[in-house]
């Protein structure tokens, strides 16, 4: 097997970082005000309800999604308090599950 060039790997590992650097920030200003279920045609690709999808144009069509980017777009999903509060409690489960088996034996309680 080829001998690795270090320093051509690094230059190589340095670049893809840099073009994915660029994307992260993109995404990252993009997710600041642009649902996250929005596609390039503005069809909402969500598998739940949302207040602002529009009811599609036939029966073959996908729901089209109707906010203007000039909301925070998270505020639109429709929740369950019920789901929400069963949730937290299980995520508390989990999280104090997975604290005890993190400790030595002899201190579990």
């Amino acid at each position: 097997m080829p001998k690795i060039d270090k320093d051509a790997y690094k230059k190589r590992l340095e670049r893809i970082s840099a073009l994915f650097s660029d994307m992260v920030e993109q995404a990252d200003d993009i997710s600041k005000f642009r649902c996250p279920y929005r596609d390039r045609l503005d069809r909402c690709t969500a598998e739940f309800r949302c207040r602002n999808q529009l009811p599609a144009a036939g029966p073959e069509e996908s729901m089209t999604c109707g906010h203007d980017g000039t909301f925070d777009y998270r505020s639109a999903w429709e929740t369950d308090p019920n789901r929400r509060v069963r949730a937290k409690q299980k995520i508390d489960q989990i999280k104090r599950a997975a604290g005890q088996r993190r400790r030595p034996k002899g201190d579990r309680k």
